[in-house]
Parts: C-alpha cells; structure tokens; sequence
C-alpha cells in the first residue's frame, strides 16, 4: 500500500509482476445537499444519464498515472456496439444500490488498450466532500469469459513450471465485464458509504479508525487480517503488496489456508477493499445471478481438489451483510445514513 497524495488514500495491490494497480479512495467525509448539488453542476454530471452513456476519453490524469510509473503509454480504445452491448448488460446485472450510487457518483468510463492493469478506479476530486469517480478499462477484457479472465488472474500466483499442476476458476461463460464493473462500481460504493473504515476529509486513513460490519473481527487494518483468521501462507500470496509467486506445488496448502477464512477469494484477502468487492461480486453473481464459481486444482489435466468459496459457512456467515444493496429506496450518502456496523 502507497499513497498518491496526502489528502487522497490509494490502496494498491499488485496483480501481475509489472502491474500498475487500481487506486480506491479510502477516505469518506460529510456532505451537504448544497454541496452535492454544487459538485453535479460544476462536474456537469446529470444523475439521470445512462450509465453507459458516460463512456469518454480516459482522463489525463489517469494516463498521467501510468506515464510517471514507468508503465508505458495505453492507447484508447474505441468500443464496438458489440461491446457496448457488453457493457450496458454489465450495467444492468448490478445491484439495485450499485446503480443508485453510479448514478450519483460515476463522471465517466474509459477503455485501453494495452492497460497493465484491470481497471482503475479514480477519484476525480479528492480534496471535496462529495467525491466523484472515473473508472478505467482495460479493453482485452471485453473479449474475455470470467472464467477465462480469473483464471489467468489466479495462475499468476504460482509458478507451474515443469509441472503438471493447473489451477482453473471455473465461474461459467459469463462476460468478464460485467465481474470487472461489479468489483470497480463496490469500490465506488465503498469509498461513498463508508463500508470499510476511513478518515474525514484532509486526515490520513486511520487504520485504528472503529470497525465497519465488513470488517469487524475479520481485520485488524487495512491489510492485516485478523488473528483467527491470519495465515503466513496467505500474507505471501501475490495479490498483496509484499507478496510472491509461488510454487504451484504450494497451491493446496494455499487453498487450505483460504478454506480457513471468510473471505471470497485470494484476492480479497490482501486488503479489506478488495475483501467487501470480492464478497460483494461473488455473492451477486452466485447467489442472484445464479453462476457458478469453483476453484479447481488439477494434475495432468485430472481433478484433484476443488473448493466452492461461497458453501464455506465462514464466508456464508457473511451473507446477511448483503441485504443492504438489495434495498429499494433513493441512494443515501454517508452523510445521510450511517456506516452498517
């Protein structure tokens, strides 16, 4: 984890050896209609445009980003009404408060190519209450299932070299679109609800701020998981800051570990973001889309362990965290409605 600026809190979490990580504001602040209503006019933002309406140009901002990492120069990308159908069904999947809060809140989307990332999730202004959000693409996941783009993803983890062993996410032949939406739009939500701790505006994220409902005796900070819970294997994974490939050979010891907790997938134990976008997105796409979601060890092509995240009682000891983006109702900013303890 680093930090971008010091009014802005940045979490940063590598994917691949060279990745160039989505940022996601961790910070949430008081907020006053006028100063919404002020922020919508002076952004231009009509809450009541289609979501699939505010595809632009990246931000330069964002490819600034890139260019002072070191991490070369994506190109735009223009969208094929192919995958603008793509995207306006991904829109559509998500969560009733996912919509209301991208409404509220998304300036814009933008795709491209040759990203060395995912997606990244921007705030367009940091130092004001009521914040405002960009949200990156990069393209190649339009032409990709979840499964193919997780499973990719997951290997990244181990080193198989001279081995027999694979290891497979098995989610069905759904776009990874609408995934890769449904994870960044939780983002939104979170950095705008507060579902995991955050300091006010112009303070440091205090990772002894008090505990959300998400993270309450599952972690003790940003990136420490909780003691019942903490594994060395798991704190070595490659999703985390610190983290490294391992030997594939090492894959059922890590599944086990993962067994262990409530969270989601590998990914979403490397910080408690990624932790409420992982439970969120995999309890939305298996229990209200009905897709499957399996992680699956083989050897020589043959099955030889396999784990369904979402039958493990720890994580489904987490279900009735999910009733709030189902609610009907207007969107409530934090400064409306508490923080879900």
């Amino acid at each position: 984890m680093r930090l971008l600026s010091s009014a802005l809190a940045v979490l940063l979490v590598a994917c691949t050896a060279a990745s160039f990580a989505r940022s996601v504001v961790a910070m949430t602040a008081e907020q006053s209609p006028a100063e919404r209503t002020d922020t919508l006019r002076r952004y231009a933002l009509d809450p009541a445009s289609a979501l699939d309406a505010r595809i632009t140009d990246t931000p330069a901002s964002v490819l600034k980003m890139f260019a002072e990492a070191g991490l070369g120069s994506p190109t735009a990308h223009t969208l094929t009404a192919a995958e603008r159908v793509k995207l306006s069904a991904a829109f559509a999947a998500l969560p009733p408060l996912h919509r209301r809060v991208l409404s509220e809140r998304l300036r814009s989307i933008s795709f491209l190519d040759g990203m060395p990332n995912t997606a990244l999730t921007s705030t367009v202004n940091p130092t004001e209450p009521y914040r405002l959000f960009d949200i990156t693409i990069r393209a190649s996941v339009l032409g990709e299932t979840v499964s193919e783009f997780l499973t990719q993803k997951e290997r990244t983890c181990f080193d198989a070299a001279g081995s027999t062993r694979t290891v497979s996410i098995d989610a069905g032949s759904l776009d990874a679109i609408v995934y890769v939406i449904l994870h960044e739009a939780t983002h939104v939500v979170d950095s705008s609800l507060g579902l995991t701790p955050a300091a006010r505006l112009g303070a440091q994220p205090a990772d002894g701020a008090p505990a959300t409902a998400f993270t309450k005796d599952v972690w003790q900070d940003r990136t420490t998981i909780a003691s019942a819970y903490r594994d060395p294997l798991l704190e070595r994974v490659k999703y985390r800051a610190t983290g490294e490939v391992l030997p594939i050979a090492r894959a059922d010891a890590v599944y086990a570990a993962l067994r262990r907790t409530p969270f989601a997938s590998l990914y979403g134990s490397s910080n408690w973001h990624d932790d409420v976008a992982e439970t969120v997105a995999w309890y939305h796409l298996t229990q209200r889309l009905n897709h499957p979601y399996r992680i699956v060890l083989r050897d020589a092509g043959k099955e030889i362990a396999a784990y369904e995240p979402m039958q493990s009682p720890l994580v489904r000891g987490r279900f009735d965290l999910m009733a709030r983006f189902y609610e009907d109702g207007p969107q409530t900013s934090a400064a409306e409605r508490p923080r879900v303890r």
